[in-house]
């Protein structure tokens, strides 16, 4: 008895950690959406130093690169890449890994439907055309590619580090998953299409998504447990 009141109590605590970070995400995105649709435009000046900047240094063999790079963050290719991974690293049969890899497929487009909700909300434009390396379509608020890559390499670095579990394989996984993010998040303000605080944004609203998931994720453990 006492033990099984231990593990939950570990549970529980083990939940505090990610809705703090979804707490404090969720209150560092809501400031930026507010500088986005105007209604506190504290980071205006911020953004246009900071586009005009890297527009004025940008060079064409980098910004090539950085072209190439964020072809790879577009959810016609994130989505089926999560499913996959999520298909293959799951245990069982072949419905339990199709139905465990639809699920998380689920949590990563329901996050991209809500994201492209918010940005038909606020309808923020994007930088000038003139500035732009390659073409883009939508708005600007929050960044799409950002919050695809970000949602991808989030979702596949829990799936690697719950398949192969070990304090190596996650002090690994999630910073190449976090570098992953922040280079695509680069990529769109080197190569023009979105302002700083677009892809801040995105970072913002990716950690509180994926934050959250993993709160309601380890207190269903918790009751899983409770009712054994």
């Amino acid at each position: 008895m006492a033990s099984s009141s231990s593990t939950e109590r570990d549970a529980g605590l083990a939940a505090r950690g990610p809705l703090l970070v979804a707490a404090l995400a969720a209150a560092v995105f809501l400031a930026l959406l507010a500088s986005a649709s105007d209604a506190l435009p504290w980071a205006r000046g911020f953004d246009l130093d900071v586009h005009s900047w890297l527009v004025s240094h940008r060079t064409s063999q980098l910004a090539s690169v950085a072209a190439v790079i964020t072809s790879t963050a577009s959810s016609a290719f994130t989505a089926p890449l999560v499913f996959v991974v999520a298909a293959a690293l799951s245990r069982g049969s072949v419905r339990v890994r199709l139905v465990r890899a639809g699920l998380v497929l689920a949590v990563m487009l329901f996050a991209v439907l809500c994201r492209f909700g918010i940005s038909e909300l606020i309808a923020r434009p994007r930088p000038p055309a003139a500035d732009w390396v390659v073409q883009a379509g939508g708005l600007s608020f929050p960044s799409g590619h950002t919050s695809d890559g970000a949602l991808a390499a989030g979702l596949i670095a829990w799936l690697v580090v719950r398949r192969f579990t070990g304090r190596v394989t996650a002090r690994v996984v999630w910073p190449i998953a976090a570098a992953y993010a922040l280079l695509i998040a680069w990529t769109r303000v080197y190569l023009g299409v979105h302002w700083p605080t677009d892809v801040l944004g995105s970072l913002a609203f990716v950690t509180t998504w994926l934050s959250g998931a993993l709160v309601l994720q380890r207190l269903d453990e918790r009751e899983t447990r409770h009712r054994a």
